[in-house]
């Protein structure tokens, strides 16, 4: 370590300020230089190189200046172990004013390294990993400030595009920071959050099209993160995205892009039976039919007493959306709607088709076997067979459990109870029920069971 320093004291005088070719340094037609001092270069970088590999900072250090100096345009690699030489005395030194120095020039390296490679690598990369730098130096002392402004630039150029992944994340992070410490800053983070979440999107869409699931499985986790962030913010209740968003249908209403974002907002913080949210799925679902805007008028129609357009704008929303387990929530929204009307055949048919999207849907069948279990006293005009019903009722928690484990305490509490409430031997034998016989349940069930007696 107190080699290091020295060779960091060393370097002092060089490492401040910009650097400086020689007089008549040609970057392009001549990177090494020319007659002996690309002789010197080509040495230098060969002894930083080595001395990097091997993590000797201390041995690379001279050399890196040679080449940082006289031939920056000579390698990527002197961007690539300068930041390591000088975040390596950073941590050596326990000196304020010389972290400072140290730290400017990591940041410089990443300046030149865009002046010289900025072609070769994106330039938003290079500003992301000037930004992780600044970070990982800085610590709890980081300004967001300057991440937010350097990452802000760097995902703008790069939009959907933007490699490393996590730079959306960090970027959201400093926005949000900068709105907790100044809440005027709310229309800011609103649309950071709204133009990010449309980048990610995108990004995981190229993921997917490229057939890298790992990308697009990560990318969805990027996702999930800004979104809680967002949710839990404070920032994106439906007051506030109401009043943000009330002007701007109406001049966007020709806009398929703007009017998805202004749904999917409001319905990520449960602001789907506004007004706005139903003008907006309008608009869209004349521009180009899509899940999200049947939705939006099968609420509409729901909130109107219009059940019968309600069921044909959920159908719509399943039949077009691609995601199958939303799909099947959809299903389960309008089964959930049925049940509420007491409309037990409506509801069992759209719980149906819930599975049918998604087989593994168990609270489908759970819910069936709910539906089941509320008319055991209406089925037979014997109140003793009642018992019969739930045994269609539990055969159906015993699918639930078996195709989604997820249920399976869920199922085996209704198990439970409703075995309690099974034909006891007794009953069954006065009225000629045999134990392990099949039985026809009659009525809206209509199906066939299995006798068990208790």
């Amino acid at each position: 370590m107190k080699k290091l320093l020295l060779s960091g004291l060393l370097a002092i005088a060089t490492v401040v300020g910009v650097n400086a070719q020689k007089a008549g340094y040609d970057p392009v037609k001549a990177p090494f230089g020319h007659g002996e001092d690309s002789v010197n270069c080509r040495l230098n970088l060969s002894l930083m190189q080595t001395s990097a590999k091997a993590e000797s900072y201390d041995s690379a250090l001279k050399p890196w200046m040679a080449v940082y100096e006289n031939c920056p345009a000579s390698s990527k690699n002197i961007y690539i172990y300068g930041p390591r030489i000088f975040k390596a005395l950073y941590e050596a030194t326990p000196d304020a004013a010389k972290k400072k120095e140290y730290l400017d020039k990591t940041m410089e390296i990443y300046d030149t390294r865009i002046k010289y490679y900025g072609e070769d690598d994106a330039k938003g990369t290079i500003l992301a990993y000037k930004a992780y730098d600044y970070m990982e130096l800085m610590g709890e002392k980081t300004d967001q400030a300057v991440v937010y402004d350097w990452l802000g630039e760097a995902i703008g150029e790069m939009k959907g595009n933007m490699n490393p992944l996590d730079a959306y994340s960090y970027y959201m992070v400093a926005s949000l920071s900068q709105y907790l410490s100044d809440n005027s800053k709310k229309d800011q983070y609103l649309k950071d959050y709204f133009a990010v979440v449309g980048y990610v999107d995108q990004a995981i869409a190229n993921a997917k099209s490229a057939n890298d699931q790992a990308n697009a499985d990560y990318l969805g986790m990027v996702k999930d993160g800004i979104v809680k962030g967002f949710v839990n913010s404070g920032a994106g209740d439906c007051k506030t995205l109401t009043e943000y968003y009330a002007d701007k249908v109406e001049p966007n209403k020709a806009n398929k892009e703007f009017l998805n974002e202004v749904i999917n907002a409001l319905g990520s913080v449960g602001c789907s039976e506004t007004d706005l949210y139903f003008a907006a799925s309008e608009y869209l679902y004349r521009l180009e039919p899509s899940a999200g805007a049947a939705i939006g008028l099968a609420n509409k129609s729901l909130r109107d007493k219009d059940y019968d357009t309600a069921l044909k704008y959920y159908d719509e929303a399943a039949n077009l959306e691609t995601d199958k387990n939303k799909a099947s929530d959809y299903m389960m929204q309008l089964a959930g709607i049925f049940s509420n009307q007491r409309n037990f055949a409506k509801a069992r048919q759209a719980a149906i088709e819930a599975t049918a999207y998604n087989p593994n849907n168990g609270e489908a069948y759970i819910l069936i076997a709910q539906l089941y279990a509320s008319s055991a006293n209406n089925i037979f005009s014997e109140p003793e067979k009642a018992g019969l019903v739930y045994l269609v009722a539990v055969d159906k928690l015993q699918k639930a459990r078996a195709v989604d484990p997820s249920v399976a305490s869920k199922a085996n509490s209704l198990i439970n109870r409703y075995s309690a409430a099974f034909m006891d031997t007794e009953t069954a034998f006065m009225m000629g029920i045999k134990s392990g016989e099949t039985v026809f349940i009659p009525g809206w069930i209509g199906e066939s069971t299995t006798v068990r007696l208790r």
